[in-house]
């Protein structure tokens, strides 16, 4: 027993001794003595013991009070909505939000994000030992975590996953991020990893949630996207699935997880999860609105969906995401593969505006490098081009050659308005522009694979890692690379070569520091804003003390210590 324990029960036992010596007092005396009072007089004294009664009420509570403090208890539920049907609680399947998400409740990996974006062990015993050509990378596993069915994990359920995920047979979307790596037992609880050249972004493919080997080896390919078990998911995540309840025909309305006690970083606070699905961003925010659900997430950009956080009692964190609109300059384009005219463009662009006006604030400027707006330094660079406004069009021409460009995006809502926005902003340089907005099978396979566009339109995604190499090297200049403009510079070749072929992430950051600044110089494109992922849930949902994301499923990662309930400690 503790000092401040002992203090509360003593003052409790004085209190108690107080009352014992009242009931010592005859109680036919007092009654005797209460009849001979007037009635003000009993008034006074009920008035008088009640006051007492009061005040001893509360001088015990407020002794409880001060001496205590609040604490994370178990318990309470949680319910979030999700935009569309599961379909794969399956890592080496999953690829829309409701499946990611998910998966990072029922699932492990050997390593996860913290609430700040650092990697941290998960199944992992500590951080992998590289070797000294930074090609191998040993990981000691932690012993005795067992999957939800109760039986142990090891190495051998690591070997299974990647090996299956390697398998064309299986049709893994990540197949190619893996390709490279091989995969070896060292002992029942450690492996070794082995890539075939040094890759700096290889690490946080660790990420990978792991498939109990037990399960999925009694699975043929062929049946691998039809097993009951890409719904009926078994992991060793902090949640395991409780129940899935269906609508009669068929479609998935809610699943409910529940604390999986055998979790490695200790069980949840929060006694259910349940995931609903719901068809439209409509019907999500109607059902926020009346406390169906108590949090959900959206990247709004430019749509209608916003959330009153005093109506709803909620908070509203909002992340900055890795993914931007850019616009590409074709630089094949005879106009275009002229600096000055890209930087003018680039200098003629205000993104805010871009932003507020098309955008709706839902938006961040990008926090890459780039050019400022300017309309004057722009026009200049143009006159300095050659390009000089006729008097009788009052657009620019060089050449009896009209300055003619055609910005081309997809049909998609926001891609399409903040087009129009742009092509707004640069007639103000007094350019000819028009705009083709295309389907995205049509703007695909038309535009984008032969690179027959003059200026697209079109969001560019990166990961965890921010490793360039698909968007600006020379090498993928060509379908299927993702250099969409033909952006081929030497310097830059070997700033993405150096950074990607290195596992010393400080030197990683410099090399890409200095690209995006050649990147800015170049102008081979404009990072024209940055998506936000904004996230509301309900005041009650305490410690969601998330900071970062690179994807919306991660806000997961940190929900073991979220909590509802609370008791009160001795402090």
């Amino acid at each position: 027993m503790n000092g401040k324990t002992h203090n509360f029960i003593t003052y409790s036992r004085q209190v108690i001794s107080g009352f014992k010596e009242i009931k010592n007092i005859s109680l036919s005396s007092l009654r005797k003595v209460f009849s001979l009072m007037g009635k003000r007089e009993k008034i006074a004294v009920l008035s008088l013991l009640l006051v007492a009664l009061a005040s001893l009420s509360w001088s015990l509570k407020n002794f409880y009070i001060t001496r205590t403090t609040a604490a994370p208890a178990k318990g309470g539920e949680y319910s979030e909505g999700i935009l569309g049907q599961p379909t794969y609680i399956n890592p080496l399947l999953a690829h829309q939000e409701s499946d990611l998400a998910l998966t990072k409740l029922v699932f492990s990996g050997l390593y996860k994000f913290d609430n700040k974006g650092q990697l941290q062990p998960d199944l992992a015993d500590g951080l992998p030992e590289i070797s000294p050509d930074q090609k191998t990378y040993t990981i000691n596993l932690k012993k005795d975590i067992k999957w939800h069915n109760d039986k142990p994990f090891n190495a051998d359920d690591v070997v299974f996953t990647i090996q299956i995920l390697k398998d064309p047979a299986y049709k893994s979307p990540l197949r190619n991020l893996w390709m490279s790596t091989s995969v070896e037992k060292l002992s029942d609880y450690s492996v070794k990893f082995t890539t075939k050249d040094v890759s700096g972004p290889f690490i946080y493919n660790l990420t990978l949630p792991m498939l109990p080997k037990a399960i999925w080896s009694r699975v043929e390919p062929q049946n691998f996207l039809l097993s009951k078990f890409n719904l009926e998911a078994v992991g060793t995540g902090p949640y395991s699935i409780k129940e899935i309840k269906k609508l009669p025909s068929g479609k998935i309305q809610q699943i409910a997880l529940i604390p999986f006690s055998g979790y490695s970083q200790g069980q949840t606070k929060i006694g259910q999860v349940n995931i609903k699905f719901y068809d439209t961003e409509e019907d999500l925010r109607n059902a926020f609105h009346s406390r169906e659900i108590s949090g959900f997430g959206f990247i709004p950009l430019g749509d209608n969906l916003n959330i009153d956080a005093e109506q709803n009692n909620a908070q509203i964190l909002k992340f900055p995401l890795p993914q931007y609109q850019v616009i590409f300059f074709n630089l094949n384009n005879k106009v275009l593969s002229d600096q000055s005219v890209r930087m003018a463009l680039s200098l003629g662009l205000d993104k805010n505006q871009v932003i507020k006006n098309a955008l709706k604030d839902s938006a961040l400027p990008p926090l890459l490098p780039g050019n400022g707006y300017n309309l004057e330094q722009a026009k200049a660079l143009l006159d300095t081009a050659g390009w000089k406004i006729d008097p009788k069009t009052n657009l620019r021409t060089k050449k009896s050659s009209v300055l003619e460009l055609t910005l081309t995006t997809s049909d998609n809502l926001i891609n399409s308005k903040a087009s129009e926005e742009v092509l707004s902003q640069w007639q103000a340089l007094n350019i000819k522009t028009n705009l083709k907005i295309l389907p995205i099978k049509e703007l695909t396979e038309n535009v984008i694979q032969p690179r027959n566009f003059d200026i697209l339109l079109f969001p560019l995604k990166f990961g965890a890692d921010p490793d360039p190499f698909p968007f600006w090297h020379s090498s993928q200049a060509k379908d299927p690379g993702y250099n969409l403009t033909g952006f081929a510079d030497q310097k830059a070749d070997q700033l993405i070569t150096d950074a990607r072929t290195s596992t010393d992430q400080a030197l990683r950051e410099q090399k890409y520091q200095e690209l995006n600044k050649l990147l800015a110089d170049k102008v081979p494109a404009i990072f024209l804003d940055q998506a936000v992922y904004v996230y509301a849930i309900d005041k009650n949902i305490k410690n969601v003390s998330l900071q970062k994301i690179f994807e919306p499923s991660q806000r997961f990662y940190n929900l073991p210590e979220w909590y509802i309930k609370e008791n009160r400690v001795w402090k």
